[in-house]
């Protein structure tokens, strides 16, 4: 069988190891989570906001993961919506500036969401995140995505699949078909943007 870039990367994601990261990608990591939750803060009134976390609060589960700003836990996609919504809304999150943008930190509302919801620890957290940023920002570097109709999120489908896939630890092979998974389902195209 052929190793294809999902192949690549689910081995890469299965290796990735919190010992193997610096001090200060560690110190890194934990400025973008404090900054991401300090703006999905800053937005937590405005209206697209509380529907969202309206929304989410009709879903409840016992394994979830806490919608910021109240003590109701959500099914971890359902939280990851409407954190992300807040950490998006006033677009004050980190930008990463190459070949294609990104707001490598999209990957967090996920990240957080999913490590709540199996009881990670902070260290697989960060683990997690760092790879989604290593991931994300190695694929802007690599290529333009929008010369081609395709919009930059797309790069982030498949960085939150192997953070979310890590901290549930998938082995390669279910690594490899939620990445797959995401391109087929998270493939933006410029024209929406537009």
């Amino acid at each position: 069988m052929k190793t294809t870039l999902a192949h690549q990367l689910a081995n890469y994601s299965s290796s990735f190891r919190f010992e193997d990261l610096s001090k200060e990608v560690v110190h890194e990591v934990k400025r973008r989570v404090i900054d991401s939750l300090g703006c999905a803060l800053g937005a937590w009134n405005e209206e697209p906001c509380a529907i969202a976390r309206n929304l989410a609060s009709d879903f409840s589960a016992k394994n979830g993961a806490t919608i910021i700003g109240t003590n109701h836990k959500a099914p971890p996609d359902w939280t990851a919506f409407a954190n992300g919504c807040c950490i998006r809304y006033f677009d004050y999150n980190d930008t990463y500036l190459s070949k294609e943008p990104a707001h490598p930190s999209d990957n967090i509302s996920a990240a957080l969401a999913a490590a709540e919801s199996v009881g990670a620890s902070g260290r697989e957290l960060i683990a997690a995140i760092a790879l989604a940023y290593e991931v994300q920002c190695r694929f802007c570097d690599a290529a333009s995505i929008r010369a081609r109709g395709w919009d930059h999120v797309t790069y982030g489908a498949f960085s939150t699949a192997l953070a979310c896939a890590r901290l549930m630890k998938l082995d390669p092979e279910k690594t490899r078909h939620a990445v797959n998974i995401a391109g087929v389902a998270c493939a933006a195209m410029r024209e929406a943007r537009v």
